[in-house]
């Protein structure tokens, strides 16, 4: 693959995690691929990866937008700004609990590395105290 090739997969990538396609946003992911975000679990396979893009999409209203890529070999770092909002009723954090809707922006790191023009690897990078810091207000 190319650069331009990973440039445009991580377009369409992105195009499909804020149009929350969640079967071409799926599409893109190996088979044993793993995706790993801040204070949540590390998600491995494409099964377990979908189901975990379900339940982020029926929680959480998001736009990402990428202000810098990167792609060096199989590999590909971008750099970028998350604006959204929590879209359940409660959002549980221990010891406290928000019942708003607020939004949210914060910037975000993300690794990608690649296998025959499909993602093995992704993992995002942000301050999660920021982000509930700016949800409990």
């Amino acid at each position: 693959m190319t650069r331009p090739d990973l440039r445009r997969i991580l377009a369409e990538h992105l195009a499909a995690l804020n149009g929350r396609d969640l079967e071409r946003l799926v599409s893109f992911y190996a088979d044993d691929a793993v995706l790993e975000l801040p204070a949540s679990p590390k998600v491995e396979g494409r099964k377990a990866i979908r189901a975990a893009f379900e339940v982020f999409f029926e929680q959480w209203e998001e736009h990402s937008a990428y202000d810098h890529v990167l792609v060096s070999g199989t590999t590909a770092a971008v750099e970028g700004i998350t604006t959204g909002r929590h879209r359940t009723l409660h959002l549980r954090i221990p010891g406290r609990i928000a019942t708003t809707a607020r939004q949210y922006r914060h910037a975000f790191a993300a690794f990608f590395g690649f296998r025959g023009g499909r993602i093995v690897r992704q993992r995002v990078y942000y301050d999660a105290r920021d982000l509930v810091h700016q949800l409990l207000g």
